[in-house]
């Protein structure tokens, strides 16, 4: 039995809560400090929000098409470059600001999945380089990935 969108924005939501309640014990000065890498908490953060507003602008284009636009597809061809870059540009903003952008990206995603009808969601292979369903992919595309990056920081910083 494949996923449902309730199923999936559930987990989502789980996943967000998790993530941001393991944020609100960190200090401001704490989410600035270097921790992962070359990236302090909020950098993180703006790691995920970056990578979700992705998703979010690319998820149109793909339901449409059936593939992923080219300009689209070089942000992942060139990741490292990408998330640097995405990273740097939200740079200056605080912790506050950081949590109010991944917010808002969330609420375009969740306006987004809210206009699409039910045979979109249900549609096996939505395009071409994602073989499951519309909510499987955003579980693996951003509960994972905030998933992995969360254990990934609870494990530095407990």
């Amino acid at each position: 039995m494949s996923t449902t969108v309730e199923q999936a924005l559930g987990a989502l939501a789980a996943t967000r809560a998790e993530l941001l309640a393991w944020v609100a014990r960190r200090s401001e000065a704490e989410s600035e400090r270097v921790v992962y890498g070359t990236w302090s908490v909020k950098n993180v953060l703006a790691h995920l929000a970056a990578w979700e507003t992705w998703v979010v602008g690319s998820m149109p284009a793909r339901l449409e098409t059936g593939s992923t636009p080219e300009p689209m597809r070089e942000r992942v061809i060139h990741e490292d470059a990408f998330n640097a870059a995405e990273v740097a540009a939200r740079a200056h903003l605080s912790l506050a600001q950081q949590l109010a952008e991944l917010a808002e990206v969330r609420e375009l995603l969740l306006a987004y999945l809210a206009s699409l009808d039910p045979a979109t969601m249900a549609k096996p292979q939505p395009w071409a380089e994602w073989q499951g369903t519309l909510p499987e992919y955003l579980l693996r595309s951003l509960r994972d990935h905030e998933r992995q990056h969360l254990d990934e920081l609870r494990a530095l910083l407990g």
